[in-house]
């Protein structure tokens, strides 16, 4: 069992750090659904600004989530935080899938081993 939780847990924490990254270039969006964790009232209504730089080294885009209340007042909650609790919220989700998927296949294969050797018994 400990070597199946470390292989669940790297698997994880790998595909979560690229379903991180992936969607950046997709859907930066998607941090605004870390609003609730970074906007507090009054300024509760997200949004992800994407700033491009030309300079001499090219072409450079930077995200950031700010929080925005009625009135027009807003704070700047950057990018670096949202998207640390997106990368946990998806490693953590993808690590329970890979568990629980790795122990239904086991339970499985193990009834139909059981199954196979009352078969031989028999």
């Amino acid at each position: 069992m400990p070597r199946l939780l470390v292989t669940a847990v790297t698997t994880g924490l790998t595909a979560g750090l690229l379903t991180t990254v992936i969607p950046v270039a997709i859907w930066p969006g998607e941090a605004k659904l870390t609003a609730p964790l970074f906007c507090s009232p009054p300024t509760t209504e997200p949004m992800v600004v994407s700033d491009t730089f030309h300079d001499s080294e090219g072409t450079s885009t930077n995200y950031t989530l700010y929080c925005v209340d009625n009135r027009g007042t807003l704070t700047n909650e950057g990018f670096a935080l949202p998207m640390l609790a997106l990368f946990t919220a998806h490693a953590l989700i993808l690590t329970a899938l890979i568990l629980l998927t790795t122990l239904i296949r086991r339970t499985r294969s193990s009834r139909h081993s059981d199954t196979l050797t009352e078969d031989y018994r028999t």
